[in-house]
Parts: structure tokens; C-alpha cells; sequence
């Protein structure tokens, strides 16, 4: 039920609208339909960061699986490779009801879709597979519900995550405009909001409250013992709580806490992040916390900083390069003018190397395009039916390029002479871009040439990239119930985290596409089962 004010008192009380909130809140209530479950929300729409997601949720083992047996075992030897030092507890518990997760969501309305092939994001890694991700299907429930999701941005095309990979998210001639159309006058959601508005809709009519505009000022600890929290000024006392509510990328003071060498820019939307999230509230009531590390990508900036304001919030003024650098016909440069990575990678790899690198030179790193890229895809929101922004740096020679982006002009003609001819035999011989089956889906699959090499020549444009995030993995530690411990490593009776809210039990790695919703999911509906016995 929706409700307009909050009840001073609750069984359980969850703080935050996400995915991890929800799924909690929900488990909770299928559980024991007794419980009064209230969730307090701190903005005027639900959702969290998870609706400006492509609501993708990693679940090793599923159901859409071949063998969902073998898979999960397969994936605890990728996760123990990926990440050495994963707690066995918590990799034996998100192992054990990742697939039960699923199982559930299905049970309850919550329609989720097998991902077309999607690999996980180090395939070099023994125990990496395919289709690990499960996507949301198209929202086209109540309008009482899908008015309560949290809106996007205009450039947000109502596709699905399966849809957009199959017919190509630069490849505009490709997509089925009529039926996006459709979905566009309609008011059917796709990705991260889809997943919320079934999320949603399963909660109210499981008979969870909601009250939204309910910031969450303090939690309230006496000793070992949650006893609830402070909202809007009201205490709602509460024996068990479960704080999902985000992250702090958009907290400076907060973020100076993050293993960054340089400044980290954040695409995660402004209503979100800026409270300080779990972390604050963690700190504030004497909770230990750890991994203070973000969800990595790289990113460049929608404006020339130099002459324009910025136009509006992060969310806009910000592009987080997820394909970008993948696609043929670009490269990646230092402040030398030298490649220095595999461009093709991961954005959490990527984005973290910009971010943690020691090397002076990763101060300043430019994505460079060369005509074929410019005349073939998207830069950022720009096609290629556009005239280039003044921020590209549009240059007709490498002299021209190399004094616009400050680098000196004999190495970055060395570095893209070399490009060129690795790129004509169709082999990265420094970095191996292009060898990877991740590098490979994520770039061009629908031209007869490379993937994700060709040559880059004049004329030019180049954007400079930033470390960014696309969310922070620091907060309090949990164990393999999501239960929270005090400083001095007492458990906290009753008081619970998951999500962005709390610590990332995969350290600074990203696993596959939905690692972020599947291990904040995943814990949340074991601290469910952990509340109702």
C-alpha cells in the first residue's frame, strides 16, 4: 500500500527502493504474510539507481541454463580465480540461492528473460560462461504503477536489453521503430524500470507499505541491537532493518574515502548518491566498512568545460563509455600519446585503471576516433548524422590532433602508424584487444571486417576520459547473510545491508553484466530468510 506517512512502528523497515530494497521487502512478506514490512523511500519516486540500469541481474546456476548444476560450479572456479579473496560463506550463500532468487521473481510476476549469449566479463578466465544474465521483459502493468517508477532521461530507447544487443545499439537502421514507437505512446517500460515496476507491483499487492519523500536520518542502535531509525525527524522503531539505500558517489566527503589516485566522475543519477547512503549512516552508528572501491567505468564529458556550462545533472552532462571505446575505428591515448590497455575491455577494468593507475600519465587519456568510426557510430548522444560537438576536438591531421589534445605529435603519430598496421592484419599485437569473446560482443558484429579493430586515420575527433562510476561498493561489511557487524566485530542484532548500501562481496571486480543487482539481490533475499527465522 502506498501510504502518505509513516507508521511509528513496524516488524521490519526498509530503507531504500531498489532492487535490493524491493526484493527484500517482498521475500519478507511471501514468508510471513504477517509482518508489517514498511519501505521508506527518500525522493518522490521508486526505484533507485536501478531504474536508469539496463536491470540486468548476474545469477550463476539458473533455470534458463543447459545445466544450471554445472554452471554453478563452474562459477564458483571463475569467482575464485576472478577474486581470490572472496569469502567462502558468502560465495557458498550467493552460489546456493542465486537460481532460487530467479525462481522466486517468476513466482511473483516478476518476469525475467534468459540474456541471448552474454558473457561474462573476464572470458580469459577459467570458469567464465555465457549467459549468466537474466534481463527484464517489457512492463505493461497498471499505470498506478508505472507512475511511481523513476523517470529518465528523453535518450533512453524503450528497448530491451536482449533487443538492443541483437539488433545493435549503433546500428539505428536495425531496430524495430515501429514497436519501440508503440512502447514510447503506450507508457511500457523496458530494462531497470521494467524490473522495478515488477518489483514494485509484487510488494503492494503482497501488501508491503510504501511512504515515499522519507529521508532517513539516523539509524538507531542500542548496543548490539537495532531498534529502528530516525525519519523525516520521527523515530520508527523497527526490530529489523535493512539499509539499501545506495551509495554516496555524489558525496565529496564521503568519496575521499574511495582507493581513487585521481578525482572520479559519477553517471549515477544525483537523487541517489548524494545523501552519503548506507555509507553515512553506517559511519554515524559505529558500523565496520570496507572495499572502498566503485563500480569502474571510464567517462567523458557532453559539453566543453573550457567555454560551456555544464547542461544540467551528471546523468546528462556525463556519457559512461560502455561500447565506445569497443567499436572498430577508435583508440585509447595517454598524456604521452601512447595506447597503454586493451581499449575493448571491461568499463569496470577500464574505468578502474583510469581511476587507480599510478602512472602519471593516465592524468590525462583521450579516446581518439579516426574517420571510419565517426562515419559508422554513435559518439556519446552524437551519430554520425551530426556535425561534431566543439568538445570532440575535430582535427584534420595528426599535427592538428596532437597540439588540440596536448600530447606530443611524433608519439601519437608512432602510436597510430603502429595501430594501423596491426589493425589492417587484424591483430593487437601490444594488448591483445579484439581476442577476447567479451571484446567481440560488444563490438560490431554486423560488419564483415574485425569487431573491433580497423584503422584509425584522419580526420580525427577525440573526447578526454575520466575515471567514473557507475556506483560505490564501499560500505558496511556483511557476512553471508547480509547482517551487519559493530567496529568491534559484534553482529548487529536485526540490522541487515545490501546492495550499493553495503560492501561488494566480489572486491574491485565485476563478474558479468548484472553483477551489481545480482550479488545485492541475491543477498537481500538471504537476509529475508535470515529475518523470518
Amino acid at each position: 500500500m502506498l501510504n502518505k506517512k509513516l507508521a511509528k512502528t513496524c516488524d521490519v523497515l526498509v530503507l531504500g527502493s531498489g532492487a535490493a530494497g524491493l526484493t527484500f521487502a517482498l521475500t519478507v512478506k511471501h514468508l510471513n504474510p504477517r509482518l508489517q514490512v514498511q519501505v521508506a523511500e527518500k525522493t518522490e519516486s521508486v526505484g533507485g539507481c536501478t531504474a536508469y540500469s539496463g536491470g540486468g541481474v548476474w545469477l550463476p546456476g539458473h533455470r534458463f541454463l543447459e545445466n544450471p548444476a554445472a554452471d554453478s560450479a563452474r562459477a564458483r572456479h571463475y569467482l575464485e580465480n576472478v577474486y581470490p579473496e572472496i569469502d567462502p560463506a558468502s560465495l557458498d550463500g550467493f552460489l546456493a540461492d542465486a537460481p532460487k532468487l530467479l525462481d522466486f521473481y517468476l513466482a511473483r510476476g516478476v518476469r525475467m528473460e534468459a540474456s541471448i549469449s552474454y558473457p561474462d566479463y573476464y572470458m580469459e578466465i577459467d570458469g567464465a560462461a555465457r549467459g549468466r544474465s537474466v534481463f527484464p521483459g517489457v512492463y505493461t502493468g497498471p499505470r498506478k504503477y508505472r507512475s511511481l517508477i523513476r523517470k529518465t532521461p528523453a535518450y533512453y530507447v524503450p528497448f530491451t536489453l536482449n533487443e538492443a544487443m541483437t539488433w545493435g545499439v549503433h546500428r539505428f537502421g536495425h531496430w524495430n521503430k515501429t514497436l519501440l514507437t508503440k512502447r514510447a505512446i503506450a507508457g511500457h517500460l523496458t530494462m531497470g524500470k521494467a524490473y522495478m515496476a515488477f518489483l514494485l507491483e509484487a510488494c503492494l499487492e503482497a501488501g508491503v507499505d510504501l511512504v515515499l519523500n522519507s529521508n532517513t536520518e539516523k539509524l538507531e542502535v542500542q548496543g548490539n541491537t537495532v531498534t529502528g531509525a530516525i525519519i523525516n525527524g520521527q523515530r520508527v522503531s523497527a526490530p529489523a532493518v535493512m539499509l539499501a539505500c545506495g551509495g554516496f558517489s555524489h558525496h565529496p566527503e564521503l568519496m575521499t574515502r574511495i582507493a581513487a589516485e585521481r578525482p572520479v566522475l559519477s553517471v549515477s543519477p544525483e537523487e541517489c548518491d548524494s545523501g552519503g547512503g548506507g555509507l553515512a549512516l553506517a559511519l554515524a552508528a559505529g558500523l565496520k566498512v570496507g572495499n572502498p572501491n566503485c563500480w569502474w567505468s571510464p567517462i567523458f564529458k557532453m559539453y566543453d568545460d573550457r567555454t560551456e556550462e555544464k547542461p544540467g545533472p551528471d546523468l546528462w552532462a556525463y556519457h559512461s563509455a560502455l561500447y565506445d571505446r569497443c567499436w572498430p575505428g577508435g583508440i585509447m591515448v595517454d598524456a604521452e600519446g601512447r595506447r597503454f590497455t586493451n581499449e575493448s575491455a571491461c568499463y569496470n577494468t577500464v574505468g578502474g585503471l583510469l581511476a587507480q593507475g599510478k602512472d602519471p600519465a593516465l592524468d590525462r587519456v583521450w579516446l581518439i576516433w579516426g574517420d571510419y568510426y565517426v562515419r559508422n557510430y554513435v559518439r556519446g548522444t552524437v551519430s554520425y548524422l551530426q556535425p561534431a560537438k566543439s568538445y570532440m576536438n575535430k582535427s584534420k591531421s595528426v599535427a592538428e590532433l596532437a597540439e588540440k589534445i596536448g600530447v606530443p605529435a611524433d608519439n601519437l603519430k608512432a602510436t597510430l602508424e603502429r595501430w594501423n598496421t596491426m589493425a589492417a592484419h587484424g591483430k593487437d599485437e601490444d594488448f591483445r584487444r579484439g581476442e577476447s569473446p567479451y571484446d567481440n560482443y560488444m563490438g560490431d558484429n554486423f560488419r564483415k571486417g574485425h569487431p573491433n579493430l580497423e584503422k584509425v586515420e584522419a580526420p580525427f575527433q577525440a573526447v578526454r576520459l575520466y575515471p567514473g562510476t557507475l556506483g560505490t561498493k564501499m560500505g558496511p561489511l556483511t557476512d553471508h547473510y547480509g547482517r551487519t557487524r559493530l567496529e568491534d566485530g559484534r553482529t548487529v542484532g536485526g540490522l541487515y545491508a545490501a546492495g550499493n548500501a553495503a560492501a561488494s562481496c566480489f572486491g574491485n571486480y565485476y563478474p558479468g553484466a548484472g553483477a551489481t543487482l545480482g550479488q545485492g539481490c541475491v543477498f537481500a533475499y538471504r537476509a529475508a530468510h535470515d529475518v523470518c527465522r
